[in-house]
C-alpha cells in the first residue's frame, strides 16, 4: 500500500544543497580560528553582519582580524596561496570591516567589542563603560575591563595621523583596538609598506559631546595601512569574513 503524504507535511522540508567549504585557518591563542573564504558582502556595516549572521557563522573579534591579515602579509609559506592573494587585493582602496564600537570624548577613546554588532544604532554612556572599567587593569596606558570587552586609551596614549611603524604597536587607540599582540601584527603588516600607517579618529575638544563611530582597516594602494576609527558605518564598500563556530 502507498504511503500518503499530506502536502502540508511536504511544505515543512526543503532541499538542501551542500557543497565543499573553503577554511582559512589562521593560528591564534596558540590555536587556530577558521575564517570562512570568501569574503561575504560588499556594503554597510549592519548589512555585512546580517549576511555573516544569516550564513550561521560568527563576526571575527577584531584580534582574529588581526591574525588573520598578518597571516596574509607576513607569513612567507602561504604569502602566495591565492586565497591569501585576494585579500590583498581587495583591501587595496576597499576596506574589511572591524567590528568595535567606538566613543571619542574629550578625555580619550572607549572602544567597545561589538559582536553583536549594534554599530551606532544604540548610544553608549560614559558613565555605563566606566561602570564595567571599575577593576580594570591596564596596559601602555590603556585600561582594559575584566572580560577584555571593553577598553579606554586616553588621548595622551595615541596619535591621529601618520604613525612611525615602530610607533603603531605602541598606539593607544590601536592598542586599546586590537590588543597588544594585534597591534604588534598590524606594526609588522605596516612594514610591507613604503608609507607610515595611518590611523584616524576624532579630536573631540573640552566641552564638546562625545561622538559614537565604528572602525575599519583598509590599504591605500600599495602604499600604506590605514586604520580607521572614525567610519559612520553606512558606505557600502565593506566586507567582513564570517568565522566557525
Amino acid at each position: 500500500m502507498e504511503t500518503q503524504i499530506k502536502e502540508t507535511e511536504i511544505r515543512k522540508l526543503k532541499p538542501l544543497i551542500v557543497r565543499g567549504q573553503t577554511e582559512i585557518k589562521v593560528p591564534y591563542n596558540d590555536n587556530y580560528v577558521s575564517f570562512v573564504y570568501p569574503l561575504i558582502g560588499s556594503n554597510t556595516y549592519l548589512e555585512v553582519r546580517k549576511q555573516i549572521l544569516e550564513n550561521k557563522l560568527k563576526v571575527p573579534t577584531t584580534e582574529q582580524t588581526a591574525s588573520l591579515l598578518y597571516s596574509a602579509y607576513c607569513i612567507p609559506e602561504v604569502y602566495d596561496e591565492p586565497e591569501f592573494e585576494s585579500i590583498r587585493e581587495f583591501i587595496r582602496n576597499k576596506w574589511l570591516w572591524v567590528f568595535n564600537r567606538n566613543l571619542w570624548t574629550d578625555k580619550g577613546v572607549y572602544v567597545v567589542q561589538d559582536l553583536e554588532v549594534k554599530g551606532r544604532t544604540k548610544k553608549l554612556e560614559v558613565s555605563d563603560l566606566e561602570k564595567f572599567l571599575k577593576n580594570s587593569e591596564e596596559l601602555n596606558g590603556v585600561r582594559f575591563s575584566e572580560d577584555g570587552k571593553v577598553r579606554f586609551a586616553p588621548k595622551e596614549t595615541y596619535k591621529l595621523e601618520y604613525n612611525a611603524k615602530d610607533e603603531l604597536a605602541e598606539n593607544g587607540f590601536v592598542i586599546a583596538s586590537y590588543g597588544k599582540t594585534g597591534a604588534e601584527q598590524l606594526a609588522k603588516i605596516s612594514e610591507k609598506f613604503s608609507n607610515k600607517p595611518y590611523v584616524y579618529g576624532l579630536n573631540i575638544q573640552e566641552g564638546q559631546n562625545p561622538e559614537l563611530r565604528v572602525s575599519a582597516l583598509g590599504v591605500n594602494g600599495s602604499n600604506w595601512l590605514y586604520l580607521c576609527g572614525d567610519n559612520f558605518g553606512v558606505d557600502g564598500v565593506g566586507r567582513s569574513f564570517g568565522v566557525l563556530k
